[in-house]
C-alpha cells in the first residue's frame, strides 16, 4: 500500500505541477485540489477494479471453488490494505479472504442483479456485512463457458479511504471535501462520521439548494451557508463512479 501511495501522489504532482497543498487561498488552487482529489481517488478505485479484473480470468477463480481460489485472493489482499477481497456464488452465499464461507448472503444487494448478469460493479455504497464498516464495493464477473458462475470484490472501507485523502491534500483548517453518490448520498468526507449522510438533511436550505444543483450538474460552482458562514464549493463528476467531488473553502478570502 505504501508502494501504491507513493505513486498515487508522483502521478498527482506529475499532473498537477505547482500544487501547494496546504495553500489553497486562490480559487485556482482550489481547482488544483478538486483535480488531486478527484484523480487520486479514481486512481485508487481504478487499480482495484483492474486488479480484479485480473483475478477474475484466473483458472484458479473461474474453477468456482474457493479453496482453489483463497490462496490467490489472499495474496492480493495481503499487497493492499483498507479493503477485503470476496468471492461471490449466483445464490448470494460468498467468503471473504479473513473469514471464508460468511453466514449472510449477498443477494438482497441492490448491485447484485447486475452483477450476476455480467455487469461491474463501481462505487456502491454498503454497510460491510463481514466487517460493518462503511465502504464502496467493486466487483467483477466471473465467466465460464459463456456464464457467469460467480464474482469476485473488494470491499473499500470509505473512512479509510478519507484519511488518506486528507493526509495527501493536507487542507488549512477552512477548507474541506466531500464526495456524493448519484442519489445523494456521502461517500467520501474529511469529516468521516459524515459519511453515508445526506447534505441537504443537515437544514440549510441554502445547502439543500447547492447539493441538488451539484446533482443536476457535471461541473460548477455554488455558494450556500452552513455552520454560521458563507460556504464557496467548486465540483466536478467522475466517470469512473459518477460521484460528485466537491472542495468547499470560505466565501471570505482570508488576510
Amino acid at each position: 500500500m505504501k508502494k501504491y501511495l507513493f505513486w498515487a501522489l508522483f502521478l498527482l504532482m506529475a499532473i498537477i505541477p505547482g500544487l501547494s497543498f496546504a495553500q489553497p487561498s486562490q480559487e485556482k488552487d482550489a481547482q488544483s485540489l478538486l483535480s488531486a482529489f478527484m484523480s487520486y481517488t479514481d486512481l485508487r478505485i481504478g487499480s482495484v477494479q483492474k486488479s480484479l479484473e485480473v483475478l477474475a480470468s484466473t483458472n484458479e477463480a473461474r474453477s468456482g471453488k474457493w479453496e482453489n481460489m483463497k490462496e490467490v485472493l489472499g495474496g492480493y489482499q495481503k499487497s493492499d490494505e483498507g479493503l477485503i477481497i470476496w468471492y461471490a456464488r449466483p445464490d448470494g452465499t460468498y467468503y471473504t479472504v479473513d473469514k471464508g464461507l460468511v453466514a449472510e448472503k449477498l443477494s438482497d444487494r441492490s448491485y447484485f442483479p447486475d452483477l450476476m448478469a455480467g455487469r461491474e460493479v463501481t462505487g456502491a455504497l454498503v454497510i460491510s456485512k463481514s466487517t460493518g464498516q462503511r465502504s464502496t464495493v467493486i466487483a467483477v464477473p466471473v465467466m465460464e463457458g459463456g456464464k457467469v458462475i460467480g464474482a469476485v470484490g473488494a470491499t473499500l472501507f470509505l473512512d479509510k479511504l478519507s484519511e488518506q485523502i486528507a493526509s495527501i491534500l493536507d487542507l488549512r483548517t477552512d477548507v474541506s471535501f466531500f464526495a456524493l453518490a448519484p442519489d445523494g448520498l456521502t461517500t467520501l468526507h474529511k469529516k468521516t462520521e459524515r459519511h453515508f449522510l445526506d447534505p441537504r438533511e443537515l437544514g440549510s436550505e441554502t445547502l439543500k439548494k447547492a447539493v441538488n444543483e451539484m446533482l443536476s450538474r457535471n461541473s460548477g460552482e455554488v455558494t450556500y451557508e452552513f455552520d454560521n458562514a458563507t460556504k464557496k464549493a467548486i465540483y466536478r463528476t467522475s466517470s469512473l463512479t459518477q460521484w460528485k467531488f466537491v472542495i468547499i473553502f470560505s466565501a471570505v478570502p482570508q488576510k
